[in-house]
Parts: structure tokens; C-alpha cells; sequence
């Protein structure tokens, strides 16, 4: 609210009022008006060249909505990441889940025995006569075979899935819905988000977003090995493994396990400022300008202002009430809904068989 002073032309009911804000328009009776200018709409008090006025609502030419990658050097962010494996588990599948657990934490002993072979072979070689350093040699190359045996047999995690019609049916939905979100051009994993007040020097937009560039794949988990191909995405430091019966995701403290009942699913559609280059299968629905003045077009006082595109592109949220947080952007904004659907129509947990 304020006290100002200007100058108004009368037409009748109606008045047009001159500002160096531009151009607005008022109706109602003298000292009483409702009007709408460049910067809103408002109520109009006052008389005799001296007015009080209020803002009802501000008409906004910024994207608001629209969020945009962060540039270097911006702080203030708050990272979109699950907490702990550790926290996640499924009492259902808690002998599967320790399993992996352990297989995941073993010490491998076929690298160990093979420095430790080596060594002693080429120093006894040296030292001693070959009535030594033969049969030792014999010795540690058994050792090492041995203990690869022993890694592979302890250290490897077997599942086996008889994928019934119904069951097999739904695991198929989710393939589907995975391959069409691996044949976007665009896909990402959002590591942060947070607004900034600095929308002019911002394209125009509040929201930021700290994002890292991935490639959805068919790949086994470290240590197992499995009868079908399983859809992987990367999540920063960890990785979302979609099973048959359920999500794992892996991580260097351990592996967790989030049951496709326990999943909550979010998908929608966002506006991006995009700075890299546009992924060919994106859809454009505006533009906008490195640095923007009041009203969205170009601030004028930057030479190097560049006219940036607006894409439409989906989101697709993961979250669970044992610590799951994971955001993923696409250029095709569809795709996220075939997900969430896919992902719904969860497979039953009796497909999973594991041998003793």
C-alpha cells in the first residue's frame, strides 16, 4: 500500500490512467474506483490529486511455475534423496533382504589369495632352489582357485522367478513402461530443489533445480544373478532395482527392499527453462530470456541475453514411508504416467522361488 500522485483522463464511468508503469484503466465514481493496471488489479481511494491505493492481485508474466536448472554457484538447496537402505525392509521378505545384505557385505577372498600367491611366489623363485618355489606355486595357484570357487558359490545371490500368466502379465507392464521411458531422449535425476528471489537474472522463474543426466538400463545387481532382465535407474549414490515382487535399491551401506504396496507413486507435468541442448522428442510450449525484466521480455541491460526455450516435460516421483525419496524428470511427459501405472498393478509375491 502507498500514497502516490498522478494524472487521469476521464471518459465518462471510465478512466484511463498514465503511469510510468504503463498504461491501466479504471470504473466507479469519483473517489471510489476499481481499475487494473501493469501491475494489477486495485482499489482506488481519494480526491484532489492525492489517492491512497491497494493491490487486489498482481497480473505475473513470469513463469512462475516453470522451474529451470541451477546455475553454478547458487546454495540454499535442499537435496531430494532417500535416507538409509538400512531403514528399508520388508518383514515379508526379510530372509530374501538379509541375504542380499550379506552377499552384498562379503569380502571377496579370490583378490587377497591372488596378491598374496603372487608374492610369494616371485620372491621364493628368486630365493630358493625350484624343489621350493615349484610346489608352492602349486599350492597357491589351488588357493586361488579355491577361494574364486568360494566367492562365486558364498558371495553370489541366485533368484529364480516362475513368472505365471497373471503375474508374468503385470511384470510384462512394467518392461513396457520401462522401455518407453528408456527411449526418451531426455531423462534425469532431480539431486536438489529450491527457490530463489533473484527471478530476473533466473529466466524468469523462482524454482531451481540441481539435476543429473541418466540412462534407464536392464542390469543385475552387484552379486546375483537372476533368470530375467531387470529395469535399473540410477538415484545419485544409489540404485533403484524394479523386481518382479518388489523395488530394491542398492547402495554402498546395504541393500533395502520397498514392496510395490508400500510405493507412492506421483507423476505430472512441469514447464524447464532448458539451458543444454533440447532432446528432439521434448515438446516445446514457450520461450523466455536468460535475464527478464518486470513484464518477461529481455532486460535490456545485458548484451549477452539469450532467448531461452520452455519444454514440457514429466516427473515421476517415488516415495515410501520407509525413507524412499527419488525424482525423475523425462522429456516425454506421458511416460510418467505408464510408470505409475505399470507400477500400481504390483506382481505377486509368491512368483519369487530361491533355491537352498
Amino acid at each position: 500500500m502507498g500514497f502516490y500522485i498522478r494524472k487521469g483522463f476521464n471518459f465518462g464511468p471510465l478512466r484511463l490512467n498514465l503511469s510510468r508503469s504503463g498504461l491501466g484503466a479504471s470504473f466507479g465514481v469519483k473517489g471510489a474506483r476499481i481499475g487494473v493496471g501493469p501491475k494489477g488489479t486495485y482499489v482506488h481511494l481519494g480526491r484532489e490529486g492525492l489517492y491512497y491505493r491497494r493491490s487486489l492481485g498482481t497480473i505475473n508474466s513470469r513463469p512462475n511455475s516453470t522451474r529451470q536448472e541451477t546455475p553454478p554457484g547458487n546454495d540454499g538447496f535442499s537435496l531430494i534423496t532417500s535416507s538409509s537402505t538400512t531403514t528399508m525392509s520388508d518383514s515379508s521378505g526379510g530372509e530374501l533382504l538379509a541375504e542380499l545384505n550379506r552377499v552384498q557385505r562379503r569380502t571377496d577372498r579370490f583378490p587377497i589369495t591372488l596378491i598374496i600367491g603372487g608374492i610369494l611366489v616371485a620372491t621364493t623363485s628368486i630365493a630358493y632352489s625350484p624343489w621350493v618355489w615349484v610346489p608352492l606355486s602349486i599350492v597357491s595357484l589351488a588357493a586361488i582357485v579355491y577361494a574364486r570357487h568360494e566367492d562365486v558359490l558364498k558371495g553370489t545371490a541366485i533368484l529364480q522367478y516362475n513368472m505365471e500368466d497373471e503375474a508374468g502379465g503385470k511384470f510384462l507392464q512394467i518392461q513396457n513402461a520401462f522401455n518407453r521411458l528408456a527411449a526418451c531422449q531426455g531423462v534425469w535425476h532431480i539431486d536438489a530443489a529450491g527457490q530463489t528471489d533473484d527471478w530476473k537474472r533466473n529466466a524468469g522463474v523462482n524454482n531451481l533445480t540441481k539435476r543429473s543426466p541418466i540412462r534407464p538400463v536392464y542390469k543385475l545387481p552387484p552379486r546375483m544373478q537372476c533368470n530375467i532382465k531387470i529395469p535399473a535407474l540410477a538415484a545419485g549414490y544409489k540404485t533403484l532395482y524394479f523386481f518382479p515382487d518388489q523395488l530394491l535399491v542398492y547402495d554402498s551401506e546395504g541393500v533395502g527392499a520397498v514392496p510395490y504396496a508400500n510405493l507412492q507413486l506421483q507423476s505430472g507435468q512441469i514447464r524447464f527453462v532448458e539451458t543444454d541442448p533440447v532432446p528432439q522428442d521434448a515438446t516445446q510450449v514457450g520461450t523466455t530470456w536468460q535475464y527478464v525484466n518486470k513484464r518477461g521480455g529481455p532486460d535490456r541491460r545485458f548484451s549477452n541475453n539469450r532467448q531461452l526455450p520452455i519444454m514440457l516435460y514429466g516427473e515421476l516421483f517415488f516415495t515410501s514411508t520407509s525413507g524412499l525419496k527419488e525424482l525423475f524428470s523425462m522429456s516425454i511427459p506421458d511416460v510418467a504416467m505408464g510408470m505409475v501405472s505399470a507400477l500400481s498393478a504390483s506382481v505377486a509375491k509368491e512368483t519369487l522361488n530361491t533355491p537352498n
